[in-house]
């Protein structure tokens, strides 16, 4: 049983939205290439910072990839072991720069050792003469858990 036309509403129910017809068609059609041709507008004005476009000129310490499948062929032959070595360094140079250089062992540890700004110090001082600060000490929990009675 087909029909040439769209199906009618089932009984009970209205059409909320009318049909899109005539001038309002051509009307959206506007607005949508007004809309396409603003987006592609603003496309073409975005450039990329420049620190990112000097990266191929200007990053000596780590080499582009494509640079050296370009300038040392003999290096990646094989370019899918290449890539796997190349993933091995790069984890290993990640791992040794964050647990080797940036990681400082037993610092900051313990309370005694952090730094206490001006400001910080003005303000306890000033919590200290008024009295506040040894209720602020007072009410200040050291547990997590309950302890127990």
């Amino acid at each position: 049983q087909a029909s040439c036309g769209p199906c009618p509403p089932p009984t009970g129910a209205t059409r909320s939205v009318p049909p899109v017809t005539g001038d309002r068609a051509l009307t959206m059609l506007g607005l949508l290439r007004s809309a396409a041709a603003a987006a592609s507008a603003r496309r073409g004005a975005m450039a990329l910072p420049g620190s990112v476009a000097r990266a191929p000129v200007a990053s000596i310490p780590f080499v582009p990839t494509d640079w050296v499948f370009r300038f040392a062929p003999s290096l990646c032959r094989d370019r899918v072991r290449f890539m796997y070595r190349f993933n091995i360094i790069s984890f290993g140079i990640g791992f040794g720069y964050f647990y080797v250089w940036s990681h400082m062992p037993y610092k900051a540890d313990h309370y005694d050792g952090f730094y206490e700004s001006p400001l910080y110090r003005y303000v306890r001082g000033n919590l200290a003469k008024t009295g506040a600060l040894e209720e602020n000490l007072r009410m200040k929990r050291k547990t997590f858990y309950q302890e127990a009675e």
